[in-house]
């Protein structure tokens, strides 16, 4: 019989006169691994952060481990014994993974430490469970997934029986990613709760016992085993489908080829870009994105082989001004790195115009004109005074609308689809394929392919820094991860 460990039972949270959680009913069990994927994010944070503390909420009540610990008549503000592994890093790096593990424990009190005692007993844990770590190490030193495996033999050790896994593959590579699924269904098998957190269904559905689908404050749906299918999620979706658009006319002419290259961790790397079309590149050792956008900007050269732009050699120092070359680059946060929270919206939008239409200053009819062109689409946000008072995925449109109006030869984005909800994600792969109809060839770099293969012509698989597989758009059903 099914031990239940988390109830959540007609849960409200109205802050401010917004109900961010809406009559919300949740339940986890013992040993059971539960997918959550965020159909919007309004009430995301707060979900979590209610299932890890016990904070006022307007309405309902919270069972953990069979007892009550959190209503709207009593909210003592404790912690539950919930373990969150997210991308950001819950260690003390300048310390060895004994010391994260014992000595910076809540009721650890010895004055003096045998490290080869603990390091022993460690040991026993993690082989226990398939925690493949050097105990030796200290936390800098530690690969990511070895962190996440430290911080989940952590949560073991301190007898967590509910790990919260936030969003895995944006900062995973697909191995590792693999690797630590396997590790969670071990884990799962010896009466551990997760909560498997993603953006991806796909990702989610290859892990996860059920799933819960999350939308506007509240569980919309519950998925179980039989049912998380793309078919049966397809009617929550449908309304996000990006169509195809045809090919562009000049698709057989390469815009972009990196011929053989050698560079920093790139081993060989060899593709071509054409015009109007979007290739994904799936990092599988999350290794290569970094020195792409290095070689692309100027601040890596190639030790062998060579970097073509519309057949003419992309040398650093045609690529320190890649702008004007017709290279535009979109790294993983936008909305932190090229935008300026304190100017206007239009100020940001027309940022770097001048170079486009080279010339320092711009007529007042074509900022009318562009005013005019963005209204539709980008509503009252036009009128903003300052981007910061702007929600995320405003933010993250706008820098989006700056590309289309750059129109440049080739936009590289990197992991574009690793931050927001479903409707951010779709809303950026339509705005990709606006671009694309420009004309505009769209190079994404990913470690997590998912909703990127709805807009890519071709996939190209990265494995030691070279092209190890290259797949086109109708045998895209037949690649298995």
């Amino acid at each position: 019989m099914k031990r239940e460990l988390l109830r959540m039972d007609h849960i409200s949270l109205i802050q401010n006169g917004e109900a961010l959680l809406d009559n919300l009913n949740f339940q986890m069990f013992a040993g059971e691994i539960m997918g959550l994927i965020s159909r919007s994010n309004k009430g995301h944070d707060q979900l979590i952060d209610l299932i890890c503390h016990n904070h006022p909420i307007s309405f309902g009540t919270v069972w953990y481990d069979g007892r009550v610990v959190n209503s709207y008549s009593s909210s003592g503000g404790a912690a539950n014994r919930v373990s969150v592994i997210e991308q950001k890093s819950h260690l003390v790096k300048d310390l060895s993974v004994v010391d994260n593990l014992f000595v910076l424990r809540r009721g650890f009190k010895k004055y003096f430490i045998n490290e080869r005692v603990l390091r022993e007993q460690a040991d026993v844990l993690f082989r226990e469970h398939g925690l493949d770590v050097n105990l030796r190490k200290r936390v800098a030193e530690l690969s990511c997934l070895e962190r996440c495996l430290v911080e989940l033999g952590k949560a073991l050790l301190l007898g967590y029986r509910l790990l919260i896994i936030d969003n895995p593959g944006n900062f995973l590579s697909q191995y590792e990613l693999t690797r630590f699924q396997r590790v969670l269904r071990r884990v799962r098998n010896s009466g551990i709760s997760v909560l498997y957190v993603g953006n991806h269904h796909q990702e989610v559905f290859r892990i996860a016992d059920r799933t819960s689908l999350f939308s506007d404050g509240r569980i919309i749906k519950v998925f179980e085993r039989d049912e998380m299918t793309d078919a049966a999620i397809a009617p929550y979706i449908t309304e996000w489908f990006v169509p195809h658009g045809d090919p562009a006319p000049d698709a057989a002419k390469g815009i972009l080829h990196f011929d053989n290259v050698h560079a920093g961790s790139l081993d060989g790397l060899d593709f071509v870009l054409h015009q109007g079309e979007c290739v994904t590149i799936l990092d599988m050792d999350n290794r290569i994105a970094e020195d792409i956008v290095l070689l692309l900007t100027g601040s890596l050269a190639c030790q062998k082989g060579r970097v073509l732009l519309e057949q003419e050699n992309y040398t650093p120092k045609r690529a320190v001004r890649y702008l004007d070359a017709g290279i535009a680059i979109v790294p993983k946060n936008p909305a932190e790195s090229l935008l300026f929270p304190d100017r206007t919206y239009m100020e940001n939008l027309t940022f770097l115009l001048d170079r486009k239409l080279k010339r320092s200053v711009i007529p007042a009819r074509i900022y009318r004109s562009i005013r005019r062109e963005y209204a539709d689409v980008a509503g009252e946000a036009l009128f903003e005074s300052s981007v910061s008072a702007l929600p995320p995925e405003e933010q993250i449109a706008l820098v989006y609308y700056r590309m289309q109006l750059l129109k440049p030869r080739v936009l590289v984005c990197v992991q574009p689809l690793a931050k927001g909800d479903m409707f951010v994600r779709m809303r950026i792969l339509g705005l990709l394929r606006q671009i694309m109809e420009g004309g505009t060839a769209v190079l994404i770099l990913t470690a997590n392919i998912s909703d990127t293969l709805d807009i890519s012509d071709r996939l190209l698989v990265a494995e030691h820094g070279t092209c190890a597989a290259s797949y086109e758009k109708e045998q895209f059903g037949q690649v298995e991860w």
